[in-house]
């Protein structure tokens, strides 16, 4: 109780200073969301108490797809309260929506990424997982890594709705509608599992009607890029698991993911150096 007596005038003077936002979920709660001199604010007026704790995962909030790079230095860009890369992160989902386990390649690459990544945290002086066991190819922890793994798991297989943060460049499909392709920081080689948003191009309207009026009939070809990279928050809904199958033969596997988890956008917001875009309404398929 004297940690929130502490926190709630820091959290006033941020949201009087117009760092916090909120919006209302479809199940009735209320989301904050803090701009990032709104954390670099309260972390440094924060309790060092406190501080570790968020560091270390104890928040509570860190089952979404909002990207942070880890503090190790490594330029690596981290989900679920920074524990997992997002290969590991995006079969870890895939497990829990679809209750198949992880193949011992992928476990034993996570569970290898993960020991390791806490061995170089705590030799760059920064917060790790005190808990975890030091890492020994010969002898890898296995009962700790299950744990955690079963954690994990359990915990993402009861979330419904993600909150995420991806950047994408703004399209105009053969009808002249503005579009958003979601996408992961971290996404890549040697990736599991793919994770989509249904539709793939997620329809948004630009708020400033007369530059998107502009855009449309200076086109000079459909099905074009414009503008600038721009950054979207979202809040996806798990929508479905897919297994597509074995990969076929005239699709080389750099080009296919046998796996998916999807989602559909339950809201969205992006914004780039001018212009900002909104996700025009879309119903959670069930």
């Amino acid at each position: 109780m004297t940690k929130i007596k502490l926190i709630l005038p820091m959290l006033a003077a941020a949201a009087m200073a117009g760092c916090v936002t909120t919006e209302r979920m479809p199940d009735g709660t209320t989301k904050v969301r803090f701009s990032d001199e709104a954390v670099s604010s309260l972390t440094s007026i924060m309790p060092s108490g406190l501080v570790t704790g968020a560091a270390n995962g104890s928040s509570g909030g860190g089952l979404n797809l909002l990207p942070t790079k880890s503090q190790a230095g490594s330029g690596l860009y981290l989900y679920f309260d920074g524990r997992y890369d997002f290969n590991c992160a995006s079969a870890l989902l895939y497990s829990a929506k679809s209750g198949k386990e992880l193949d011992k390649n992928t476990n034993d690459s996570c569970r290898d990424r993960y020991f390791l990544r806490q061995s170089e945290l705590k030799l760059a002086g920064n917060a790790y997982d005190r808990a975890a066991p030091s890492y020994d190819v010969r002898n890898p922890p296995d009962a700790y890594w299950s744990k955690l793994k079963a954690q994990t798991v359990g915990q993402l297989a009861s979330t419904q709705q993600f909150a995420a943060r991806f950047t994408a460049m703004p399209r105009l499909d053969s009808q002249g509608n503005i579009t958003m392709t979601a996408g992961f920081m971290g996404e890549g080689g040697g990736q599991h599992v793919a994770l989509v948003t249904t539709p793939h191009r997620i329809p948004v309207v630009m708020e400033d009607a007369g530059f998107a009026a502009q855009v449309r009939s200076n086109a000079a070809k459909r099905n074009s890029e414009f503008g600038n990279w721009t950054t979207c928050d979202a809040v996806l809904v798990y929508s479905s698991t897919v297994d597509r199958g074995r990969r076929p033969a005239n699709i080389i596997a750099s080009e296919y993911l046998q796996y998916e988890v999807r989602f559909t956008v339950s809201s969205m917001s992006c914004k780039d150096g001018m212009h900002s875009y909104k996700s025009v309404s879309q119903t959670a398929a069930r």
